[in-house]
């Protein structure tokens, strides 16, 4: 039996909390594309601005997204490729 640290299943129970919101699943989906700015998110999911705001600060203290600073612009983007798998995945059985 494999031995994993509780405190990495932790972090991981807690990241799945995280994308368990209809608002937060929209975000990343459209996030599958590739990296957007909070204009373009916006635009894509019809969320407002401060609630956008509000989702994608969790998301990146949960460690599922990054962002990047370019001027006045903050890109947001999935942190890892495994967060792309995990989207992929609710899309291919939800979506389809």
């Amino acid at each position: 039996m494999m031995n994993i640290e509780p405190d990495k299943i932790s972090a991981a129970a807690e990241a799945l909390k995280g994308i368990a919101n209809e608002r937060r699943l929209h975000i990343l989906c459209v996030l599958l594309e590739g990296k957007k700015n909070v204009t373009a998110l916006q635009a894509a999911t019809g969320i407002s601005q401060s609630n956008l705001s509000q989702h994608l600060a969790k998301m990146r203290v949960l460690g599922i997204l990054t962002s990047e600073r370019d001027g006045k612009q903050v890109y947001y983007a999935l942190s890892h490729p495994a967060f792309k798998k995990i989207i992929m995945a609710l899309k291919e059985i939800y979506c389809p």
